[in-house]
């Protein structure tokens, strides 16, 4: 358990670090922008750890509605299904991923609104 974990954390800050380096837009489900600064700031946080599908999915649509265009939602989940769940939205709504991070069980998106 304790080797998954690591190799976990260090999946994590690779894929980060991929998408922190890219400079075109990503060939998958949705564009990827390369973040401007370290530590991303978003204007409203979104807690939907614990929920299961399609509860992530629902609560993000909800409050991304709240949220003015080129404002950002930081939303940290921990169902696995959300890690294509989440950017397929994005996309089909015009919304763009900023950021994406794995840490442990919890998956950070930064997702700025169309």
């Amino acid at each position: 358990m304790i080797i998954a974990c690591k190799y976990r954390e260090a999946k994590a800050l690779i894929l980060c670090k991929v998408v922190k380096k890219q400079t075109e837009p990503a060939k998958s489900l949705t564009t990827f922008a390369v973040p401007k600064e370290k530590n991303m700031k978003s204007n409203l946080q979104l807690d939907a750890k614990g929920l299961s599908c399609p509860m992530p999915i629902v609560k993000t649509k909800k409050a991304i509605d709240t949220l003015a265009s080129g404002e950002v939602l930081e939303v940290q989940v921990t169902d696995k299904g959300a890690l294509a769940d989440i950017p397929a939205w994005a996309k089909a709504g015009g919304h763009t991923i900023l950021e994406k991070c794995e840490d442990a069980s919890v998956i950070t998106f930064f997702i700025q609104k169309a």
